[in-house]
């Protein structure tokens, strides 16, 4: 599939005025990396369009703009973060709530996903890390995405949450479920099972927690309770939306930043040589990795008529941040296309940027670090399997499948 080309419309013939239009569909899979250049086409052309896709929207395309927009949460709001979905009939927290009262649930949830409590942690990823290896070492490949991506970080959350390792399977499911409705329109009543199940999972725990606390260092949601919004205890409901809402913003997307990764390094011989014979290397590469394939096309909805960069945005439109064009933009970043394990300044904005950045950031960077780590400490060497072609999935970008093969010692 190919970038559409921008067609510059008649004044108030559209929504965009005279700003360029495209219709420019963001859902459906194609060949891995094949949006990258997609989107690049589209960010050369105009920093802004209007995407006429679904109900339309507005598309960002470069870096200075998708950081104005992050940093202007005024105009740039987050009552709704999915642009095909503006009028949610669902709240996350801290997701869709604005300052300053993002900020004061923030201040509740920084602590166990702070710095210091994610090197706490750290040891226990490794473990949980070579125990989600050892179930496929010996076989010589593995199906990347499906035994690994997607276990891993969800061992990891479940241990991080004090709840049981045996349901990573539940969480693996309701996971994959929500998001394939990405690239499956007949999926929505798949999702909302999922969606409902997961609920039904959490109400349990928090009926739980109420009946008898556990210790709030090693229990998440005993944590919550023993939390206080300004002067009162968090309600039920809030720990509820605060469970779901890290379930599907920290499992999914260290999973594909993950499959984008181990293709590269499947691909590129050299730079895997140098995760596996390089442990140094390790941090600039999870950068450079976080910003030469990110996977979040961030959403934002207009709070008020503004002209941005010419474009006339109206209160309740939709906006999408497009990172995939943006991370790669020449004019923030040198050799914005080459993958350079060494870039020593990279300011991405993979995780956000102001108030919204990502609560998750230092986890994942944890989680990313030590999946390079072990794994090539024990698979040194390893390349895709032949047979079926490499696809990516349309919105919350991921690869579909990314079969590994290796010779067995």
């Amino acid at each position: 599939m190919s970038a559409p080309v921008p067609t510059p419309m008649p004044e108030r013939a559209t929504p965009a005025g005279s700003c360029p239009v495209v219709n420019y569909d963001i859902m459906s899979p194609r060949p891995v990396l094949a949006g990258i250049g997609e989107m690049a086409q589209l960010r050369e052309a105009s920093p802004v369009y209007w995407n006429s896709f679904g109900a339309g929207f507005w598309m960002i395309t470069r870096f200075d703009q998708c950081r104005e927009a992050y940093q202007n949460p005024e105009v740039f709001g987050s009552d709704s973060v999915i642009v095909l979905d503006p009028n949610p009939g669902y709240r996350w927290i801290p997701t869709n709530v604005a300052p300053p009262e993002h900020g004061r649930y923030r201040q509740i949830l920084n602590p166990p996903f702070s710095p210091r409590a994610v090197a706490r942690a750290t040891p226990r990823m490794r473990e949980l890390c070579d125990r989600t290896i050892d179930a496929f070492l010996d076989s010589g490949g593995c199906e990347f995405v499906a035994d690994f991506a997607a276990v891993y970080p969800t061992r990891v959350f479940l241990s991080i949450m004090g709840l049981p390792e045996t349901d990573d399977a539940l969480f693996v499911e309701w996971v994959d479920t929500v998001f394939d409705a990405f690239t499956d329109p007949e999926g929505q009543a798949r999702t909302m099972a999922a969606m409902g199940a997961m609920t039904e999972y959490f109400i349990g725990v928090v009926a739980d927690r109420r009946a008898t606390l556990r210790d709030p260092e090693s229990d998440f949601v005993s944590y919550l309770m023993t939390a206080h919004y300004e002067d009162r205890p968090l309600r039920d409901d809030e720990i509820l939306q605060m469970c779901v809402v890290l379930v599907l913003a920290g499992l999914d997307t260290v999973k594909s930043q993950l499959s984008y990764a181990f293709h590269h390094l499947a691909t590129t011989p050299e730079h895997r040589r140098r995760v596996a014979t390089e442990p140094g290397v390790v941090p600039t590469a999870v950068e450079e990795f976080l910003r030469a394939f990110p996977i979040i096309q961030d959403g934002r909805k207009i709070t008020r008529d503004v002209d941005f960069h010419g474009c006339p945005m109206k209160k309740g439109d939709m906006a999408l941040l497009l990172l995939g064009a943006a991370m790669r933009d020449p004019r923030s970043f040198p050799d914005a296309d080459q993958v350079d394990l060494d870039r020593a300044v990279n300011r991405h904005i993979s995780f956000a940027a102001g108030p919204h950045r990502c609560l998750g950031s230092h986890l994942a960077r944890a989680e990313m670090a030590v999946a390079l780590e072990q794994w090539h400490r024990r698979i040194p060497d390893y390349r895709i399997a032949g047979g079926e072609p490499v696809l990516e999935r349309g919105g919350a970008a991921g690869l579909v499948a990314l079969p590994l093969v290796w010779d067995r010692s």
